[in-house]
This record gives structure tokens, sequence and C-alpha cells, in this order.
């Protein structure tokens, strides 16, 4: 059965009182400010008390907290006061990321939301990680240039008031900036990318769906060298002449993982950046020699592939298995999965796997030799997520699997169809059953009714499971 709930720590319980007191007190200060307890100096010096550490998870457990009433209630009263209190000069790490990925605000709350950060963030000369997802803009980012010396990580993808201007000072005042994430900065252009790799002497991950272009374009014919440790090229299709990819290689020694909008001839060359590591491939032609020369070549190196294309042929499948023995994650999104042999795994393949995401999209039928191919044989697997048309999979069919492979080992376990999965509340209690320690369970698309999935939640409460359906 899946595993009990653990009895919440009186840490997490602590923070989320005290998040919850802040935020309360920030609302009335902001309504009702003559009534109020105390006063915005007097909450400030009371958080700025706090070490760092507990000021920091603060800010996260109150951005939560605003969540909370924001999806209730649509109300985002006292969140100006509530950052303006947290943000304290001693705050090494700065996730505001919550306030873009948890809730759509306003024009005028995102703009409070700059405002405050601007104002506040001079002071925090001990500033290393910022997380302004969507939020951020180029004043910001000089004040940090400014300010922050010793910011090591900046995520700020997304922000569209991000310019070339902010990427210039950024690498210019942050000598010890590892960590840049600009993905989707519309207003970013190649320049402001090139000043980046060019000024960020110690830049170890550029989030940029540019990056390839802009390094061969600025400075292949330069004896320029980077520390980066991840490769992208996804804008626009990837398609460098051999000798460009080899100069990749060998102006960043250290790269381990990349990812790549490419055809399949060009995949042939992604061996040349080195032992990558962590592959994440789209394309849109049909995978042939050049995916077997790459998987061929990169070999037991390999440990996470993310294949996004048209169509995948079977015996590709084998071979992947065959070269890359060490694969613990395969996320394999296709159109479809054609073959003329039986699709057979001997015993060995992917014994390795850990994470297997299988999603084959336009409404087409999965074989079962497919799923068995995996299901019966991977018996280290923690998260099993299958999309696709599956009206094979009944109970007993699920059954013969978990005879074989009880998946002891699996948490997270989603299995969903477009249209219907003929799988029913047996097979629910069949892997709760099995799968000891399943925390998540995806049977949105089930053969089960509205009353058997209360009656499910009604028993996980019941038992106080550690364990979530959906």
């Amino acid at each position: 059965m899946p595993p009990r709930k653990q009895v919440e720590s009186l840490e997490h319980m602590c923070f989320m009182v005290m998040a919850g007191t802040l935020h309360r007190l920030a609302v009335e200060l902001e309504e009702e400010p003559e009534s109020c307890q105390v006063s915005a100096e007097e909450l400030s010096s009371t958080v700025a008390s706090l070490p760092a550490v507990i000021n920091e998870n603060m800010i996260t457990k109150v951005i939560e907290t605003i969540h909370q009433t924001v999806s209730r209630t649509r109300r985002t009263i006292g969140m100006r006061t509530c950052l303006e209190v947290l943000l304290q000069p001693h705050v090494q790490r700065l996730d505001l990321s919550g306030l873009f990925f948890k809730m759509r605000l306003p024009v005028a709350i995102n703009m409070t939301i700059r405002n405050v950060v601007r104002e506040q963030v001079g002071s925090m000369k001990n500033l290393m990680i910022l997380n302004m997802v969507s939020k951020c803009s180029d004043e910001i980012l000089c004040i940090v240039s400014q300010k922050c010396p010793n910011i090591t990580e900046v995520i700020v993808s997304i922000s569209d008031l991000v310019t070339d201007e902010g990427l210039k000072a950024l690498a210019l005042g942050c000598p010890k900036l590892e960590k840049l994430g600009i993905s989707k900065c519309w207003e970013v252009t190649t320049d402001g990318i090139a000043y980046a790799l060019q000024y960020g002497k110690n830049l170890q991950k550029l989030q940029c769906d540019q990056l390839g272009a802009v390094m061969i374009n600025r400075f292949k014919k330069s004896n320029t060298t980077f520390k980066l440790t991840h490769f992208e090229q996804t804008q626009t299709l990837f398609e460098p002449q051999e000798e460009e990819i080899a100069w990749v290689g060998g102006a960043c020694p250290c790269l381990e993982s990349a990812s790549l909008f490419v055809d399949d001839e060009s995949l042939a060359l992604v061996p040349q950046l080195g032992d990558i590591r962590v592959l994440e491939i789209e394309t849109s032609a049909i995978l042939g020699n050049g995916f077997v020369k790459a998987i061929t070549n990169l070999g037991v190196s390999l440990l996470t592939l993310q294949l996004n294309c048209d169509e995948v042929n079977q015996e590709k499948i084998v071979l992947l298995g065959k070269c890359c023995p060490c694969l613990t994650t395969l996320h394999l999104t296709t159109a479809t999965v054609e073959g003329d042999e039986l699709l057979i795994n001997p015993g060995q393949l992917f014994s390795s796997l850990t994470a297997l995401h299988l999603q084959v999209w336009k409404e087409t039928v999965i074989s079962n030799e497919c799923v068995e191919f995996f299901l019966m044989w991977c018996h280290k697997l923690e998260s099993v997520v299958l999309k696709a048309e599956l009206e094979f999979l009944t109970d007993q069919y699920l059954k013969r699997i978990l005879a074989a492979n009880p998946l002891t080992e699996a948490k997270r376990i989603i299995i969903a169809s477009e249209k219907h999965v003929p799988l029913t509340l047996e097979s629910v209690y069949r892997l709760m059953a099995s799968c000891p320690s399943l925390e998540n369970l995806g049977i949105s698309s089930w053969d089960i009714t509205e009353e058997e999935f209360f009656k499910i939640r009604d028993d996980v409460r019941k038992n106080n499971y550690n364990f979530m359906i959906s």
C-alpha cells in the first residue's frame, strides 16, 4: 500500500503560521492602517531580526499564502507590503518565481512587484540567487549589476522588459555569474547574447534558445573558450557543418547536456560535442542513420534522452536499449511507433530506466508489445507516464503486467488517453497494493465514476496515505 503521510514538521507549521500572520498584518496595513496592531516599520524590523535562511523561506511561504488568497478571493491586497517587509538586505536567495507559476496577476500588480524589487534589491549586498521569471526588467538588472557583485544565478526568462541593455550590465557587473536564464525574452537580440557570452567569464549555463547560432556566428573564428556545461539551439533548425560542431565541442570542453532542434543528418554530429549525458532532441524527420550514429557513439555516457519526433521505428528503440545501457530517463513523444518485427525485450534492455514518459499523439494506437517491452522488464521504474490510445489496457492486462513486474519502486504512474482507458476501480487498488512507494496516480481517463473517485479519495484520507489521485 502507499506510504502513510508523515506528521507535519513543526518547522513547516511555524513557517505557515508566520506567513499567514505576516500576510494578515500586511492586508490590515493597506486597508486600515490606523487600526492595525503594528506599523510597517515595526513589522519590517521584526523580519530583519530573523536569520537570512528563515527570511528566505518566509518569502516562498508568504507567496504561497498570497496564492491561496488570490485563488479564493481574486484580491491582491497586502502583496506590496509583504514584499517591502520581506526583501531585507541580508537575503541571499530571492525566489519570486511563484508569482508567475502560481497565479496570473494584473499588469498593475506586476508593475508594483517590479517597483518594490527595484527599490529593495540595491541593499542586498549578499544576494547570490535571483529568480524573477516573467517579472524582471532592465532597471532591476542594472541595479543588481551595480549592487550585487556576488550573484551567481539569475533567471529572468519570459520577461519582455529585459533587453540587451540589462544583459550587458549584468555581464560586466557580476563576474561570478554562473547561471543565466533568458529563454523567451523576446526583446533580447543576438548582440546581447553574444555580449553575455563574451564577458560572462564564469558562465556555466546559459538558457537561451539561440545559443548555438550565436556561438558559431560570433565566436567561431576566435580562440575563445567557454565554461558552459549546457548547449542549446531550439529556436530554429540547427544545421551545422561538421567543423562547426567540432569547434563547439573544443571551445566548450565541459559540456554535459544539449537541447537541439535538428534533422536526422545533423544528429550524427551530436557526439562531437563531447560526452553528453542529457540530450533533448526535437525533429520533424524520420529517425535514420543520423540517430543510429548518435546513440552508437554516445553509448554509456547518455543517461537521459528526451525525444520529440514524427515517427519512431521499433528497431531504433531496441538499438537505443543496446547502445545506451546506462539510460535512466526516457521521454519519447511521437506521432507513431512503426515496425514490421515484434518488439521484444530479451530482458536486459533499459534495465537502468527509472523514468519512462511515452506519448503517442494524434490519437494513434500504441501496441501492447510496446507497453510490455518496457513495463515487463524495467524493474527500477519510479515514474511511468503513458499517453496514447490504450484500448487493450484492461484490468486483466494490467494484472498480468504487475505479475511479471510489480513496479515496487514506482512513485508516479499516469495512464491517460484522449478517449478512454478501460481500467476500473479494481486497478486502482491493485496498483496501491503492488506499489508501496506510490504517491501520485493519474486516472482521469479511466472507466471510473465520480462516486468511485470520491470513494478512493475518502479511503486515502481515512488511512492517511501520502497519495494523490488526479
